[in-house]
């Protein structure tokens, strides 16, 4: 099995929206096939939020770190308070490309500002991270769905270590996804079209097993249930296959959203990154898993 790690070539005819963003439990796929949306009205509405997001640095699967690297098991949590602000990010910040790629990615990119400096515990005592400011940028995914991809980073000059688990000491990045719920009437069709499919597949899989359970010694009978068989299977797998690609599109998995300020819903949990370049030049960005995070909650500016 390949590594599953995020891959930009640094040449014009390949850019990083082109390629396949690999998240972890969510899984939101990049349609390739969405025209080009402005997505000026969500980074307007991203301004200012500020959130707390508990970040889980180790090994994770798929990850291209090497073996050694956390192999342990153990984990390096930490607390991290970040405010997505309304200043436009500095030069040097606005060359990310994982950020910026092409149109798709917009051509602004904003300042994020660390709120506190984390600590954590290790066998020197109480430690502190050195946390420094960053920038975002959003990405739309399904125009129908309101879909965007989340990207931000910061920088960490001096990273940290617990046990064989290392922060490395550069910049981190962030990669999940958020949905534009400013029109609520989008989301309750989807809800309604959910539920619909739910209660298809219940049906379906109701007269399955009323069709396995009857008795026929009729040959011509066994032969006609068993082709209604293999429709309603066939029909029960399209339907699911339906749902998946509705519930990868649209903010329906309680458990696995968050509702933030400005009427944006947010993916619970996204990935944390590293930039590793490869090839005879250095003109390839790889980016390495090294764990995942969550948002715990939204707060009001002070």
């Amino acid at each position: 099995m390949m590594d599953q790690h995020l891959i930009i070539f640094l040449r014009p005819s390949i850019t990083a929206a082109s390629l396949l963003l690999l998240l972890l439990l969510q899984t939101h796929a990049f349609n390739p096939s969405s025209p080009i949306t402005s997505t000026t009205p969500l980074l307007t509405r991203l301004q200012d939020i500020q959130c707390e997001l508990a970040l889980s640095i180790g090994r994770i699967p798929g990850t291209a770190m090497p073996p050694e690297w956390a192999a342990s098991g153990a984990k390096l949590g930490l607390t991290l308070e970040l405010e997505f602000s309304n200043e436009p990010a500095d030069y040097e910040m606005n060359k990310e490309r994982l950020l910026k790629g092409d149109a798709l990615m917009g051509s602004k990119l904003y300042t994020t500002y660390p709120l506190n400096e984390p600590t954590f515990v290790s066998n020197k005592g109480t430690e502190i991270v050195k946390v420094l400011p960053g920038a975002y940028g959003c990405q739309i995914q399904q125009v129908q769905s309101q879909q965007y991809a989340l990207r931000f980073f910061i920088d960490c000059p001096d990273g940290a270590t617990r046990n064989d688990v290392e922060l490395p000491a550069e910049r981190i990045y962030f990669l999940s996804s958020c949905w534009n719920v400013e029109d609520e009437r989008v989301l309750t069709r989807a809800v309604k079209r959910q539920k619909e499919m739910e209660e298809t597949i219940q049906e379906i899989t109701q007269q399955l097993d009323i069709i396995e359970k009857e008795q026929d010694n009729n040959l011509f009978q066994k032969a006609l249930k068993f082709r209604e068989s293999v429709d309603l299977v066939e029909k029960r797998g399209k339907l699911k296959l339906q749902l998946q690609e509705l519930e990868q599109a649209y903010p329906l998995q309680s458990g696995s959203v968050i509702r933030g300020p400005n009427n944006i819903m947010f993916a619970k949990e996204g990935v944390i990154a590293v930039k590793r370049l490869r090839g005879a030049m250095g003109t390839r960005e790889q980016y390495h898993w090294i764990g995942t995070f969550t948002y715990n909650e939204f707060f009001e500016d002070e």
